[in-house]
């Protein structure tokens, strides 16, 4: 059976040529517009954080992050040789809760010590996403050994042994590198450093980071 042959252009109905000619050059001018229409920029995924946007701008996002807006440290203790006790104490009933209530919180950093760090001004300037981050990664892992050396054990304070100088960042105090001399049980007192920095504000203390070199 001899198949059928499409007619060609010149046996088409007028109509039908115009009709085609019409859709053929609305084809090509879509093709032109989308052409020249820019490409839509696209929109960055949940939590990407851009470097290059100004650090007020990382503040405010980080700050969006948590619920509470506090005005002065909430807990710690009232002295930097009572927040050693307390950390002491804490570590010695393997108490997890109070060892992290020590801590300065996220929002506590968001709004009482982040903006009058050094973080916000060269050289060493830092988002405090990253600034947080990097804190806490040290910090779990300080807390970590100390609770894993020392957990359960009987921890007698003797004294805490810090610099003469500390940083002071407007209205925070921030003292680096003390450490602390207690005894375990009925044995010889020892001296470590078993966290990184005490913040002090308003007459509280509390641990800016467990960082420590056991």
């Amino acid at each position: 059976m001899t198949p059928r042959r499409l007619p060609s252009a010149r046996h088409l109905p007028l109509a039908i040529l115009l009709l085609v000619v019409s859709l053929a050059c609305d084809a090509s001018a879509r093709a032109g517009d989308a052409a020249d229409t820019p490409a839509a920029t696209p929109v960055p995924a949940a939590g990407t954080v851009d470097s290059a946007l100004p650090l007020a701008e990382l503040l405010a996002r980080f700050r969006a992050t948590v619920r509470d807006t506090p005005t002065t440290l909430v807990g710690g203790a009232p002295s930097a040789d009572d927040l050693a006790r307390a950390l002491l104490r804490a570590v010695s009933a393997n108490d997890t809760a109070t060892v992290r209530a020590l801590l300065v919180s996220r929002a506590e950093f968001a709004w009482l010590y982040y903006p009058h760090s050094r973080f916000t001004a060269p050289p060493y300037e830092l988002g405090p996403e990253l600034v947080w981050f990097t804190t806490v990664s040290a910090s779990d892992k300080g807390a970590g050994r100390l609770l894993a050396r020392y957990g359960g054990r009987a921890l007698h304070f003797e004294r805490l042994l810090c610099a003469d100088s500390v940083e002071v960042e407007g209205p925070n105090t921030v003292q680096r590198g003390c450490r602390v001399r207690f005894a375990v049980a009925d044995s010889a007192p020892r001296e470590l450093q078993i966290f990184g920095a005490l913040l002090r504000r308003d007459a509280r203390y509390k641990f800016l980071s467990y960082a420590n070199d056991l």
